[in-house]
């Protein structure tokens, strides 16, 4: 059975390790270590098959803080999922990643806070997209 792809928007914001690095680098450096995680298997209670992390903007509100918007997409492991229980698996795969020791090239400690911004339905399948 074909699953929908689901596009999460969110945002992180953490208390970052090298604050010093421009945009390029410390989004190249989360998108690094986001595949570790998502190699290791880290958000395979969330997705069945590839996240797919999309465009990733980042700012820092304050000194040492920084917030990345980011994209992903995926195809949900469980059906008939609400907003409160996608971001709860979502946060709990983030916190199973900050306990495995991913993201610490990121961020200072494990106190990344997880904000969904919005999740819907992608209306191409996700392996369209990539032929595409």
């Amino acid at each position: 059975m074909e699953r929908d792809t689901i596009r999460y928007a969110l945002q992180l914001e953490m208390l970052e390790r090298h604050s010093s690095l421009d945009d390029r680098q410390a989004i190249d450096l989360l998108r690094a270590e986001f595949a570790l995680a998502h190699n290791a298997g880290r958000f395979d209670a969330v997705a069945v098959g590839d996240v797919e992390l999309g465009s990733i903007a980042r700012s820092t509100p304050q000194e040492g803080v920084a917030r990345y918007s980011l994209a992903l997409h995926l195809a949900e492991r469980e059906n008939g999922l609400d907003d409160a229980r996608a971001v709860a698996l979502l946060r709990q795969a983030f916190t199973n990643a900050l306990n495995a020791s991913y993201f610490l090239r990121v961020c200072v400690d494990d106190d990344v806070r997880v904000e969904l911004v919005s999740r819907s339905i992608v209306t191409v399948p996700m392996q369209l997209r990539r032929a595409a």
